[in-house]
């Protein structure tokens, strides 16, 4: 084979390689992949509100006809014009009548005339009683439990008072004692179960004549006296207490007893427990 003449190009040289376009496969740049993702939507977007649908067109065409007034021009006009009428006018003999035409409701189902009025009557009554009975509940509810607080402060408030009452007799029976006496102010200064026995009532009482258990039945008698059922549990912690602050000057609710009645008035801030709060 002949040798290749100097003056003819190599095909297989770098030289002749670097004169051809570079066609290689690459990515894209971010920003112009965006770019293009974005005027596609764009393009898609449009084409689709450009596209409107044949019941949606005539919807529209028929709203616009409802909505725009009969044309000067049209001999149905010109028929309202010979009969009276005046643009702008109500009907009527008086012309205060309705302005706007009778709107036209398209039926958009398959229930009877009247059927639709007929369920949204029904709905909205449904809705009031609805209303009215939730409003109902929230007062019924709101009342009960306003009677359930009333209890529980009425059973708390008794239960206090009682507690109150016996640590008050506690003490009434221990100062009397110191100071002799044998037999309280009024049955309920004591507790019933140290009350003296009932067959010594009148006669001299002895020693052992105070019993510190007594039986339930001989509790439950002294509970029942009139004297003890005159006045309510408030009333007796009441009389009580002003008892034990006079002859002693003793506070049930400081639990301190003072030196004299100038002591208790400065110091005690009274005679309920309210007052101690």
């Amino acid at each position: 084979m002949s040798a290749v003449s100097s003056d003819e190009e190599d095909y297989m040289s770098d030289a002749f390689l670097q004169k051809c376009a570079d066609t290689r496969p690459g990515l894209v740049p971010k920003r112009i992949h965006d770019r293009y993702e974005k005027e596609k939507k764009q393009k898609e977007s449009q084409k689709q509100n450009k596209t409107v649908s044949k019941q949606k067109l005539e919807i529209i065409q028929r709203e616009a006809g409802l909505s725009s007034s009969i044309p000067t021009e049209s001999k149905g006009f010109a028929l309202l014009q010979k009969m009276g009428y005046k643009p702008g006018q109500g009907i009527g003999k008086l012309g205060t009548g309705r302005i706007e035409p009778v709107p036209i409701e398209v039926k958009n189902n398959r229930l009877g005339l009247g059927k639709d009025t007929e369920m949204k009557r029904k709905a909205i009554e449904m809705n009031t009683m609805r209303s009215m009975m939730a409003v109902k509940r929230l007062k019924t509810d709101e009342k009960q439990r306003n009677n359930f607080l009333d209890r529980m402060r009425e059973k708390f408030s008794t239960q206090s008072v009682d507690r109150d009452l016996r640590m008050a007799q506690n003490v009434c029976i221990q100062l009397d004692k110191e100071q002799g006496l044998t037999e309280p102010g009024e049955v309920f200064f004591w507790p019933a179960s140290c009350l003296p026995s009932q067959e010594n009532e009148g006669d001299d009482l002895q020693p052992n004549d105070f019993q510190e258990e007594k039986d339930d039945s001989d509790v439950d008698e002294v509970l029942d006296c009139p004297a003890y059922m005159e006045f309510s549990e408030f009333e007796r912690l009441d009389i009580l207490t002003r008892y034990l602050r006079n002859a002693y000057f003793y506070c049930q609710w400081c639990g301190v007893k003072y030196n004299d009645k100038l002591d208790l008035d400065t110091n005690c801030p009274g005679n309920t427990s309210e007052a101690h709060e």
